[in-house]
């Protein structure tokens, strides 16, 4: 593997504080948000992704405290979000990405 480096050698090159920030923003990429974290962090309130939904705030509210969501309804919120919903599957230790259908 000419040129390739082990990820773990090219850490201990790194600065401490570069070591940390490589450390916090993998465990970033990592984490898992509910969707009043995600909304936050796009900077938008429950009333603002309500207006985008055509809904009331405290309808909205409930959506982000909801257990079982449809997800035609995670689906809009997340659109609303301005993002893109996506789901994969593990099965078996395998990764599979599954492609949602497009609203209409």
């Amino acid at each position: 593997m000419s040129g390739h480096r082990n990820f773990n050698e090219l850490l201990t090159k790194m600065s401490p504080e570069r070591r940390a920030r490589v450390k916090a923003e993998a465990e970033n990429l990592h984490r898992e948000y509910v969707l009043s974290q995600i909304r936050q962090q796009v900077g938008l309130t429950q009333t603002d992704v309500a207006e985008r939904l055509g809904v009331s705030q405290p309808t909205y509210a409930e959506c982000e405290r909801g257990s079982n969501m449809r997800i035609g309804t995670l689906q809009k919120i997340v659109t609303a979000l301005g993002g893109e919903l996506s789901f994969h599957v593990l099965i078996g230790g395998r990764d599979y990405n599954l492609q949602m259908p497009q609203p209409v």
